[in-house]
C-alpha cells in the first residue's frame, strides 16, 4: 500500500473506531502523530467521496466515519458505463461498467491517461471531442447523443453533464461526467418491431387473397388490392359505399359467425350476375362464384375483442368446378369396374365408419347403399363365416397401424350367391382422423380360374411322374471334355431331333434355341458346370417345321470319380405356358381396377385420341401412373403416348386402343413394358372408353406376379432322377 493510501486508511479506521462521535482534527493529527495541515487535505478528499461527515462545532470543524454508501462503491455500482474527465481532458475516474462495456484489459491503470489514448472509436468521434471542447469552453453543447459501435453493431444513448471537481487544495475545478447506456437490445427491438410492421403492411397489399377489415354493423374499414381482383373491380372507390354483406351475399352466415366471436373457416357463394344489377355494377365478374373465407375478431393486446373482424378469403370457383369435373369423370371410372367404391374413416376419437359408397353397392353386392351410416355393418355381415375373423383381424390391424388394407374373401350375397370379394385401399392422414380410399372388386372369375389351376397342376404332377418329357444324361468331366451319355428315343418325336450321333445331340438341339434364349442357354450349362449345381433352363425351342414350343430342363448333379453327371428332364409346357398366360389374364381382370384416381394403388391413365386414332395424347393420370412411368405427372399431361413411348409393341397397342375407340367395348392388353428398361415394370392394361370420348386404362404392376409364377412353376415342374 503507497503512504497516502494507508494514511486513508487509518483517519478511516480511527474514525469508524469512534463513531458516532465527531472528532476534531488536531485530536486526530495528535493521536495519530500525523501533521495537522495533512490531516486536514486527507479529511477535505474523503469528505468528498461521501467517506466523513464534517460537523461544525463553533468556528471549528469535527469529522465522524459516515455511515452512507460512499461515492467510489455507489460509482462503481451503476450498471451505466460512466467516465469523469478533468479539463485537460484526462481520465479522473472511471466504474467497472466502462472498464467492462469497452474491454479494457485487467489490470490497465487508466487513471490520469489522455483520453485520446484509450483508443475508443466512440470517445475518438470528431463530433464526441467537439462536444467536449464546447462543454470545458463553457459553450452550447449536446446533452445526449446516439453513438454508434460499428464493430461490435452495438447502440449507447450518451450523456455528457458538466461538473466540479474537488481537489487537495480544496478548490472547484470544471469537469465533464459521461455516461453511455447501452440501447441495443431496445434499438434492435424497435427496428424489428419496425420492420414487422411494414412487413405486414406489405403482407395485406400483396397477399393474393382478399382482406376485409369491417365492423359488426357490415361497414367496410379496409379492403386489399387482392380483393378488388377477386371481386373483378378496379378502384377502391367501388366498395366504399357498400356494405359487406351486400358484397358477399351472405349476410345470415357472417352474423352468425359475428355472434360467436371465435375464428372459423366458411365456404360462401356469389352471385355476380345478381350483384353486377343491385350492387357491383362495375364489375367484371360473371355467373357462380365460390369463396373459401377464413374469419377473426380483431383482439388488441390484452385479448380483447374489439366491434371489429376481418375476413380473408380466396376464389376457389376453378377448384369447384375441377372438383365437378373430377366427379364426373370418377363415375365414368367406376361404372366400368366389376366392384364398387368406397371410403373408409378411422377418427383418433375411437369413431370408425364410411363416408361413401358407391350406388351401384346393390347392383353388384345385393346391399343397399342407404342408410350410409349402417352400410359397413351390413356389407360385413355378409362376409362367410370361416373368414369374418380375419375380416375384422384386418381392419383392426389396418387402423392400429395407418397401413394399406388388402383382404381377399368369400361374400354371401343376401340373395345366396356366393361370391369372392378382395378388398384394398390406401391410407390417407388428415388432421384427427385417417380416410381409406379403396375398392371391394368381385374376384369370382379370378378364383375359379386359380381352383381350375390347382386341378391343372395336379394332373401335371401325375403326368410328369410317368416320364412326361425326353429322359437324357449329362456328363462332365475333370479333365474338362462334356457331352451326352443319353438321350430317349422319343426325341424324334417331340421336339423332332434324332438321338443319333449321340456326340453331335446336344450341338443339335442347342442350335434349335430361339435366337433370343442362345446366349441365356449356354451360360446356363457352363455356370451349371463350374458351380456343379442343378440344371434349370426355361426358353423357346424353334422346330424344323418352324412350330414354336416352350422347353424347360430340369436336372439334378450326381459326384462320380473323375466326372459329374446330370440326370434329367427336357419337357414341353408349351400348354402350361398358355395355361400361365390364362393366369395372367385372369390376374389382370382383379388388378386392373385398382386405383381409379390419385389417392388408389394402382395407375388410371387418361388418352385423348388425334389423327383418328392414330396417336393419343396423355390428358391425365395419377400419382401411381406417374410412378410407375418413373417420369413425373407434369411431364407426362400432354405428351404423344407412342413419340413419347416408342418401345411400347406397336402395331398391337395401337389396334387395341383403335377397337377400344371404335367398338367401345373393352380389352386387356398382356404384360408389356413402357421403356426395355431393367428399372421399368411390367405392366398390364384395362382399357375402356369414357362418357367423354377419351380412352382410360388402369394400369397395374404385375411384376411380382410374374416373378411368383415363374418359381410356382418352377416347383411343380421339377422332376430329378
Amino acid at each position: 500500500m503507497s503512504v497516502p493510501a494507508d494514511r486513508y486508511s487509518l483517519i478511516l479506521e480511527y474514525l469508524q473506531k469512534r463513531y458516532p462521535i465527531a472528532v476534531s482534527t488536531s485530536q486526530i493529527a495528535r493521536d495519530l502523530n500525523m501533521n495537522r495541515g495533512s490531516v486536514a487535505k486527507y479529511l477535505e478528499v474523503l469528505l468528498t467521496q461521501g467517506h466523513v461527515i464534517m460537523k461544525p462545532f463553533g468556528k471549528a470543524k469535527q469529522y465522524c466515519s459516515s455511515q452512507k454508501i460512499p461515492f467510489d462503491d455507489l460509482f462503481d455500482y451503476l450498471s451505466e458505463a460512466m467516465v469523469i474527465l478533468d479539463t485537460d481532458p484526462k481520465i479522473l475516474m472511471v466504474n467497472k461498467s466502462f472498464i467492462t462495456t469497452f474491454d479494457i484489459r485487467t489490470g490497465k491503470n487508466v487513471i490520469g491517461t489522455a483520453l485520446n489514448r484509450l483508443n475508443l472509436a466512440l470517445l475518438n468521434d470528431t463530433t464526441v471531442q467537439g462536444n467536449i471542447s464546447r462543454i470545458l469552453e463553457s459553450k452550447t453543447y449536446i446533452n445526449e447523443m446516439l453513438l454508434i459501435d460499428q464493430i461490435k453493431d452495438r447502440f449507447f444513448l450518451t450523456e455528457f453533464v458538466p461538473t466540479f471537481l474537488p481537489s487537495l487544495s480544496f478548490t472547484a475545478k470544471p469537469g465533464i461526467m459521461i455516461t453511455f447506456r447501452d440501447i441495443t437490445t431496445w434499438k434492435k427491438t424497435e427496428d424489428e418491431l419496425k420492420t414487422s410492421e411494414r412487413k405486414i403492411r406489405t403482407l395485406f397489399e400483396e397477399v393474393p387473397s382478399g382482406i376485409f377489415l369491417f365492423q359488426a354493423d357490415g361497414t367496410i374499414l379496409n379492403a386489399n388490392r387482392a380483393s378488388l381482383e377477386i371481386l373483378g373491380l378496379t378502384r377502391f372507390t367501388d366498395i366504399v359505399n357498400f356494405n359487406l354483406f351486400e358484397i358477399m351475399s351472405s349476410r345470415e352466415a357472417i352474423e352468425k359467425l359475428i355472434s360467436e366471436g371465435k375464428n372459423a373457416e366458411i365456404t360462401l357463394t356469389c352471385n355476380f350476375d345478381r350483384l353486377k344489377i343491385s350492387t357491383l355494377t362495375s364489375t367484371r365478374k360473371t355467373g357462380i362464384a365460390y369463396f373459401q373465407v377464413v374469419f377473426a375478431p380483431v383482439t388488441d393486446r390484452r385479448w380483447n375483442a374489439k366491434q371489429e373482424y376481418f375476413i380473408l378469403f380466396i376464389d376457389i370457383t376453378a377448384q369447384k368446378r375441377a372438383e365437378k369435373e373430377l366427379k364426373e369423370r370418377f363415375w365414368g371410372i367406376t361404372s366400368n369396374l366389376p366392384g364398387i367404391a368406397y371410403q373408409f374413416y378411422a377418427r383418433d376419437s375411437g369413431e370408425w365408419g364410411v363416408y361413401f359408397a358407391d350406388n351401384r353397392s346393390e347392383s353388384v353386392y345385393g346391399i343397399r347403399t342407404d342408410p350410409l351410416e349402417t352400410w359397413f355393418d351390413r356389407f360385413a355381415s355378409c362376409i362367410d363365416p370361416e373368414d369374418k375373423q380375419r375380416w375384422d383381424d384386418s381392419i383392426r390391424e389396418v387402423i392400429q397401424k395407418i397401413a394399406p388394407w388388402d383382404f381377399e374373401g368369400t361374400f354371401i350375397k343376401p340373395s345366396g350367391e356366393r361370391v369372392y370379394i378382395r378388398g384394398i385401399s390406401q391410407p390417407i392422414r388428415l388432421k384427427n382422423e385417417t380416410i381409406w380410399n379403396g375398392i371391394f372388386l368381385d374376384i369370382t372369375d379370378r378364383r375359379r380360374s386359380e381352383e381350375e389351376l390347382k386341378k391343372s397342376e395336379q394332373r401335371f404332377r401325375g403326368f410328369a411322374s410317368n416320364l412326361p418329357g425326353i429322359v437324357y444324361q449329362f456328363y462332365a468331366r475333370d479333365a474338362g471334355e462334356w457331352g451326352m451319355n443319353f438321350v430317349d428315343e422319343r426325341s424324334q418325336d417331340v421336339y423332332g431331333i434324332s438321338p443319333e450321333p449321340l456326340n453331335t445331340w446336344l450341338d443339335r438341339y442347342g442350335m434349335c434355341i430361339a435366337p433370343s434364349d442362345q446366349v441365356r442357354w449356354k451360360n446356363s450349362i457352363d455356370d451349371v458346370i463350374r458351380r456343379t449345381a442343378p440344371w434349370e433352363f426355361e426358353g423357346k425351342f424353334i422346330k424344323s417345321t418352324h412350330e414354336e414350343m416352350y422347353i424347360r430342363v430340369v436336372s439334378q448333379p450326381i459326384r462320380l470319380s473323375g466326372e459329374t453327371l446330370w440326370n434329367g428332364l427336357i419337357l414341353d409346357i408349351t400348354d402350361y405356358k398358355r395355361a400361365e398366360e390364362a393366369l395372367h389374364a385372369s390376374a389382370i381382370k382383379e388388378i386392373r381396377y385398382h386405383s381409379f384416381f390419385e389417392n388408389t394403388c394402382n395407375g388410371v391413365l387418361i388418352y385423348e385420341p388425334i389423327d383418328n386414332g392414330d396417336e393419343y395424347i396423355l390428358k391425365d393420370v395419377n400419382k401411381a401412373t406417374a410412378s410407375l412411368l418413373r417420369m413425373p405427372k407434369e411431364e407426362l399431361i400432354g405428351k404423344k403416348l407412342f413419340e413419347e413411348f416408342p418401345d411400347l409393341p406397336d402395331p398391337e397397342i395401337r389396334d387395341l386402343l383403335r377397337r377400344v375407340l371404335i367398338t367401345e367395348k373393352p380389352e386387356f392388353s398382356s404384360p408389356l413394358k413402357y421403356r426395355n428398361r431393367d428399372d421399368f415394370p411390367w405392366i398390364s392394361h384395362y382399357v375402356f372408353k369414357l362418357p367423354s370420348g377419351e380412352i382410360a386404362s388402369f394400369m397395374v404392376d404385375v411384376s411380382d406376379e410374374v416373378k411368383k409364377e415363374i418359381e410356382d412353376s418352377s416347383s411343380v415342374c421339377d422332376f430329378r432322377i
